[in-house]
């Protein structure tokens, strides 16, 4: 079964979770979800630092690009209303071409979005990791972030979960 993801909205700047979707309140995701997802990384998972937004791939712009604690590359679909099947062949698009990617692109990307170093960025995100250690983008991870999921979906990631253990 594919993993929950609540919905938020900003309220006086906290965030409140919330029962209807962004398309039916006017909201977009490069102009609303993306920026409230990269400045609350968290609600992704504990251990995801963003170190690009709209970073072109080969196929297109990924909407967050992340680094886990592990060193593993994070691709971010976003979509404002329900994920449709398409929205998995799609970031498996994009983390098929982040595969091929070595350190120093990395480094390139999350220093034109941050201004910092990646080594520097995952000292300040990871203390208690040594980077120097750390097999930096052997794998990727995928997170599909909308409002409800159809049951083509949803199949498509159990089947890829059962079988492969992603």
């Amino acid at each position: 079964m594919g993993t929950e993801i609540k919905t938020w909205q900003i309220v006086e700047s906290k965030l409140q979770s919330i029962t209807t979707n962004l398309k039916n309140e006017g909201r977009t995701e490069p102009y609303d979800l993306e920026p409230w997802l990269e400045s609350n990384a968290g609600i992704l998972g504990p251990d995801i630092v963003i170190i690009g937004r709209q970073t072109m791939s080969k196929s297109g712009p990924i909407d967050l690009l992340g680094i886990d604690k592990t060193g593993n590359i994070v691709i971010v679909e976003i979509k404002r209303d329900k994920l449709p099947r398409e929205a998995l062949t799609q970031a498996i698009d994009y983390a098929s071409d982040a595969a091929e990617w070595n350190i120093e692109k990395l480094g390139e990307i999350c220093s034109e979005y941050s201004g910092k170093s990646l080594e520097e960025t995952f000292a300040e995100s990871f203390p208690d990791v040594d980077v120097e250690n750390l097999n930096i983008n052997d794998t990727q991870r995928i997170i599909l972030v909308g409002f409800s999921d159809e049951s083509a979906l949803e199949r498509m990631i159990e089947g890829l979960s059962d079988n492969f253990g992603a």
